[in-house]
Formats: structure tokens, sequence, C-alpha cells
């Protein structure tokens, strides 16, 4: 029957009789730091099962408490490997243990063999108990981290949501407050005066407006049109703040909807708008002057129209 060895975890291991005032602390700390570099036991050390939850050490006492000193350091080290020895065997593999270890290491001092009489049975129900409530309790630790764990991440989705949120409230009260400072800085309108009647000979008035009718409609549609050209584009008219709210959040269907209303040819500028404002930091043009200076086809007397008949 051969033997084989088995990862046992530490919790389920009842502390033995031996002490580990037995064995010197810098020794158990340094094999401590080789467990750990290793990430796992060399030498198996010798187990009996006393019940079917709890094992106690035969030999292997210095190995033991090395684990230990290194789950204490790192709490992911939570096994030792160990020889499961059954009853029948246990003479025998303790026999040839002991020979073999008498070879390399000298027995500790003051360390009395196991008393296999009856006064050292074990109480099975007490030990059982033990091992439950050190297993409770680590189970309880992990629980604690991983609620808290859940609850930081959660707080972070949250906190980012309420920013976000928070963002969009102070951007809509921005503009708010510029509509409101517009209105409160346009100069009052000024009462029309009434024109006092001239009287004219009708015969005069009349071939002096035919005279000047024609001429003064083209001058007024001259100047019209060269004050058109010529005069900016308002940032912060109400008009304007509406057309560039629209041209931020509409989608590519819905601009060439809208701008094809305007003017058919004016529907193949909802592209480059779209992909020149999802290369945005946050996929939004910060002014009309931002919006004309990415996208090349659209210039100010073309804006002018667009936000004329929005």
């Amino acid at each position: 029957m051969s033997l084989l060895t088995s990862s046992i975890d530490l919790d389920t291991i009842t502390p033995p009789a031996i002490s580990n005032s037995q064995f010197p602390a810098h020794q158990v700390e340094n094999l401590a730091n080789l467990f750990l570099k290793a990430g796992d036991t060399v030498s198996p050390i010798l187990v009996r099962k006393v019940s079917p939850i709890a094992f106690e050490v035969l030999e292997g006492h210095f190995e033991y408490y090395a684990a230990i000193k290194a789950q204490e350091i790192d709490e992911q080290f939570t096994a030792i490997r160990a020889y499961v020895v059954s009853p029948n065997l246990e003479s025998t593999i303790l026999e040839q243990y002991n020979f073999l270890r008498s070879l390399s290491l000298p027995a500790p001092e003051n360390i009395a063999p196991p008393n296999k009489s009856d006064d050292r049975e074990l109480d099975l129900a007490k030990v059982e108990q033990a091992i439950a409530e050190r297993l409770e309790k680590k189970l309880a630790t992990t629980i604690d981290r991983i609620i808290e764990e859940r609850i930081s991440s959660s707080f972070q989705a949250f906190a980012t949501q309420m920013t976000q949120q928070l963002d969009t409230h102070l951007l809509d009260f921005r503009r708010s407050l510029l509509l409101t400072n517009n209105k409160n800085t346009e100069p009052p309108i000024q009462p029309i005066q009434p024109i006092q009647p001239i009287d004219l000979p009708t015969e005069s008035v009349s071939k002096r407006t035919s005279k000047t009718e024609k001429p003064a409609k083209t001058k007024a549609k001259t100047e019209r049109s060269t004050t058109s050209k010529n005069k900016d584009i308002e940032e912060n008219n109400p008009k304007s703040l509406q057309v560039l709210n629209d041209l931020n959040t509409m989608n590519v269907a819905d601009l060439e909807r809208k701008l094809s209303q305007l003017k058919p040819s004016k529907r193949n500028l909802a592209k480059p708008i779209h992909t020149q404002r999802s290369q945005q930091p946050d996929q939004k043009f910060q002014s009309i002057s931002d919006l004309m200076s990415k996208v090349d086809v659209i210039k100010k007397p073309t804006m002018q129209k667009i936000i004329d008949a929005w």
C-alpha cells in the first residue's frame, strides 16, 4: 500500500500537545519565510484523522508551527502537505519517520513522546467545536472583506454617476444664466415719436415717390446684404445657443433631416459635424466659433443662414 500526500487545511488541525516554545522562534520564522517563497512545504508531516473534519499531528510539529507562522505573515497560506496515516500503519510509519529524522536532525530537547494512553484521548466534540469556531471566524472575516470591497466599488460607481449628473445640471444652469443676463442687458426700447404731418402738394409727392422708390429699395437690400455678410455671429444669442445645443445632441439621422428642411444641399453637413463632435473630449462643441473652426465646410455665412432659418 503506497502513501499519498494530501494538502490539509491548517484550520482543521488541532493544536499539538507539544508547545511551539520548544522550538527557537527565529528558526520557526525562517522556515515560514521559506514556505512562503516556495508556496508550499517540501517535507510532509504525519497526521492522523480524529474525526471527519479534524486531524492531529503525529510528527512534524516544527513544520506545523512554521506553517502557522507563515499563515500569520500571509493569510493566503492556508494548508500544509501531510501524510494521513491509517491506524493499522501508524506504528510502522512513525518508526520509519523517527529513524530518518534521527539521522538528519537532533531530537528537540524536553519533547516527550506522544502518550497513547487512554488518559490523553481527545474529546472529539470539543475538537470539532474548536475547529468549527476557527472556520466560522475565518469565513466571517472573508465575508466582511468581500462586502467592504463591493461597497467601495458601488460607492465609486455612485460617485461617478452623481458627478456626471451634477456636471450636466451645472451646464444647464450656466446656459440659463447666460440667457437671463442677455435679456437683462438688452437696451430698453425707445418709444416711437409721432411724425408730424407735412403738407405737400399732392402732385409733388407722387412724382418724388415714383422717382425714388425703386432706388431706395435697391439700396436697402444692398445694405442688408452687406450687413449680413460682415456682422459677427452672436454666440450668446438664445437662437444661437439653441442651434449649438441641437448640433451637439442630435444624431446623424436627425441632423440630416433637420438640415435638409432648411435646404436640401445642407444635408451633407450632418456627417462632418457628427464626426468632429465625436472627437471632442466631452463630445460637444463649446461654441459656434469652436464648431466652425473644426468643421471646415461650414463658413460664417453658412452658419448664419443655418441660425436664421433654424
